[in-house]
């Protein structure tokens, strides 16, 4: 049964690796010193996948890469297909070849996937509290395929870690969002442009030009050079999504995640951009 994943792996373009299904006991601590937003907060259910199948025995992890953003002040959520829906009928094609109980997450779900997928051997955790893979660097998309037989576990990939010296992620990131190994998700550009209500001065002023999303700690991470060689990147004018209607925006980012927080939102950061850009053209000008 391994084989088969690996070559069904192989076949869809991805990583898959296959660990048991113990709770994790050491992510406990630094599960519950940060406050994840759009995570669960339930830690026993993030570290514990019985508790989401009860008789799990293996969980099977998909690492499934995507293409960088071609904007510079949008993320890769803004292009390309919803991962959420991608994985998942990804990992329900493979579901269907097993003769037993599964349950598919695709970011969605109570586990915690990045530590999973640490344990499984296809990625280590990044000085950004990402989770790095080696093949695929920090451009790829998780899903756990959660099933009530015993799976071999894969072959860790050949362990890898941040360079000593390299601070990249954490000097270049505008909110200080970041420090090595930990996250603080109230000052990152990601989350700061993904949630509800009016942004305050202060997160405007971290969000800088970024629509949607953030990548700056992506771009600047050696791991991926490889995938970012050729890349030439453009400026998503924010003055054209202020001018999109509801059929133009389904129509260009319909089908991506980000979908999901709709126009209004996405117009709120538009907005945002555009008034600190102004703000700074001001007070450059007293200077």
């Amino acid at each position: 049964m391994r084989e088969y994943i690996l070559d069904f792996a192989e076949n869809h373009n991805c990583i898959i690796g296959v660990c048991d299904a113990l709770p994790l006991d050491s992510e406990r601590k630094r599960l519950e010193a940060v406050n994840t937003p759009f995570a669960g907060k339930d830690t026993e259910k993030r570290i514990n996948p019985r508790l989401s199948l009860p008789g799990a025995k293996s969980v099977i992890v998909l690492a499934k890469p995507y293409e960088p953003s071609p904007y510079i002040n949008l993320s890769g959520l803004g292009c390309g297909t919803d991962y959420h829906i991608s994985i998942k009928e990804i990992l329900k094609e493979l579901l269907e070849n097993f003769h037993c109980n599964g349950i598919i997450m695709a970011d969605d779900g109570p586990v915690a996937e990045r530590p999973f997928a640490v344990k499984a051997g296809i990625a280590f955790w990044g000085k950004s509290a990402m989770a790095i893979s080696p093949i695929f660097g920090t451009y790829f998309n998780l899903g756990l395929l959660v099933v009530d037989i015993d799976i071999s576990p894969t072959d860790k990939i050949s362990p890898a870690q941040c360079p000593s010296g390299c601070f990249n992620c954490i000097n270049k990131c505008p909110g200080k969002a970041l420090e090595p190994y930990r996250l603080n998700p109230f000052s990152c550009i990601s989350y700061i442009t993904q949630k509800k209500g009016e942004l305050s001065k202060d997160e405007s002023a971290i969000i800088g030009n970024q629509l949607y999303g953030c990548d700056i700690c992506q771009l600047c991470c050696p791991f991926n050079k490889p995938i970012l060689k050729n890349l030439q990147k453009k400026f998503l004018n924010p003055e054209d999504i202020l001018k999109m209607d509801e059929r133009q925006f389904k129509d260009r980012f319909g089908k991506t995640a980000m979908a999901w927080r709709g126009l209004n939102h996405l117009k709120r950061n538009a907005e945002a951009t555009i008034k600190e850009r102004c703000d700074g053209d001001v007070e450059h000008k007293r200077t």
